[in-house]
């Protein structure tokens, strides 16, 4: 079985323990003003539709078409307009870059999500900023995924080379899986690589924090 294939069957299967619940976008885009969004391994559309309705130019890419036809399905009941692609984003490239680029929890492991990163980091416009959450390293074990080579920041870092990066850390989300989740048998919990990167240039507009606006 192919991992597409695998990943497929998944959707089809059992689409709500499949995706994974976001804790981290709604808090690291709130400083930044509306533009151009790609969200990379957008599976069923939950963080490409919470952009959507925050006034973000939206489109989402995933190499599952199942995944995508589910995330078509979500914009269409909602009235949001999203454009949506299946592509493998390691070989996905376009002539308009983006204010913000995505990444979360859709990193292959090893050589393949190296790949990917480097393209998420060429879709940055000048002053774009790019968000990777995936899972770290050490979850191969509690996993029992046996030589799963996974992600911790400092992997991230030295694949996005040629931006300037802005916080790169493990954290440790708790409740992250429902208890009848099929993946919290190990736990509800799991730690994660993060980083945030910014292309150089021009500035993209952010909002202003309650405590600038006090100043």
């Amino acid at each position: 079985m192919t991992e597409r294939t695998f990943w497929n069957e998944a959707y089809q299967q059992d689409a709500e323990h499949t995706a994974v619940p976001d804790r981290v976008l709604h808090e690291e885009i709130r400083t930044l003003l509306p533009g151009r969004a790609l969200d990379i391994g957008c599976g069923t559309g939950e963080n490409a539709l919470f952009l959507a309705r925050h006034g973000w130019d939206v489109t989402g890419i995933d190499w599952c078409d199942q995944a995508v036809f589910l995330a078509e399905r979500a914009a269409w009941k909602e009235g949001v307009q999203i454009r949506f692609e299946i592509a493998d984003a390691a070989e996905w490239s376009t002539q308009k870059p983006f204010d913000l680029v995505l990444v979360a929890y859709a990193l292959p492991p090893g050589g393949h999500g190296v790949a990917v990163i480097r393209q998420a980091s060429r879709a940055l416009a000048p002053g774009g900023t790019l968000i990777i959450a995936d899972w770290h390293q050490s979850m191969a074990d509690r996993w029992e995924c046996s030589g799963c080579e996974l992600h911790t920041p400092d992997r991230i870092v030295a694949a996005v080379s040629g931006l300037e990066v802005e916080r790169a850390e493990t954290r440790r989300i708790p409740d992250l899986f429902p208890s009848e989740d099929p993946r919290a048998r190990h736990g509800t919990w799991a730690d994660v690589a993060i980083v945030r990167a910014r292309r150089p240039g021009e500035d993209t507009p952010t909002k202003r924090s309650p405590s600038d606006a006090a100043d």
